[in-house]
């Protein structure tokens, strides 16, 4: 009798072993959700992340801890979110499997969840006092998290935009933390002002800081490298007053200094 072939979903989400389970897990996360999302609306509307108004009606949305983490993997509706999972997700992928060799598996998710929530709840508690209401979702802040992370990490490895451009790993880090305030200026819908403009990709910009806290160690860690760095800067200056005279031939050196 034959035997009925099974199901190994973590051959399917490894992607045949080319890819760490939890990558794989988070990019299916994102299809089903969006899928999900787009068949039935009532279901996106659960797991957008909410901003409440000043109503105290709405305030109720805080409550809902789990928009924290299921914001990143609703895309929007598809058809028209179609580029956006197959891009993002290929964009997943590919730093997933750098960040996971380099971390592990458990790591990278747990820096994952770190940043997507992290963003959510600082998102949140910067808009809810001024009674900001807003919704947000998609993946693309903690790619560009994850982007940025990468450069900081890897910063001579080189970068292939298409074929058409290269990048060292530092410029990438540069330019995604320089490319992102200007991208909410020049993007965001006709007719905002600075502060709509700004608020509409706050969550990208704080996924970025906690990005950067993750790498450089946090505030703790900053003031030591500049503590380093003033004391190199020191020592350099008192190495620039002492002159040593140095003498040729068979003639004893010296034994003073001046």
């Amino acid at each position: 009798m034959a035997r009925r072939p099974q199901l190994d979903l973590r051959r399917w989400l490894t992607f045949g072993g080319q890819a760490p389970f939890s990558v794989g897990l988070l990019i299916a996360g994102m299809v089903v959700a969006t899928i999900g999302a787009t068949a039935w609306p009532w279901l996106g509307s659960l797991i957008v992340l909410s901003v409440p108004a000043l109503d105290p009606s709405s305030w109720a949305d805080l409550l809902e801890v789990w928009r924290l983490v299921t914001w990143p993997f609703f895309q929007g509706e598809l058809p028209a979110s179609l580029l956006t999972v197959l891009f993002a997700g290929f964009m997943l992928l590919w730093l997933g499997r750098q960040l996971s060799y380099a971390w592990t598996e458990r790591r990278f998710l747990v820096r994952f969840f770190v940043l997507t929530v992290g963003a959510g709840l600082a998102t949140e508690a910067i808009l809810s006092p001024f009674g900001y209401p807003a919704v947000y979702f998609g993946i693309w802040p903690a790619v560009n998290a994850l982007l940025l992370t990468w450069g900081l990490i890897f910063p001579h490895q080189r970068l292939s935009w298409f074929g058409a451009v290269e990048m060292s790993g530092a410029t990438v880090a540069k330019v995604v933390a320089v490319a992102t305030p200007l991208w909410a200026l020049v993007v965001a819908p006709r007719g905002a002002g600075l502060v709509d403009r700004l608020a509409a990709y706050l969550p990208h910009m704080l996924a970025l800081g906690i990005a950067w806290l993750l790498v450089a160690g946090g505030p703790r860690r900053g003031l030591w490298r500049l503590k380093e760095w003033w004391l190199r800067r020191r020592l350099a200056s008192q190495r620039r007053r002492f002159k040593v005279i140095e003498t040729g031939g068979a003639q004893k050196p010296p034994k003073w200094m001046n």
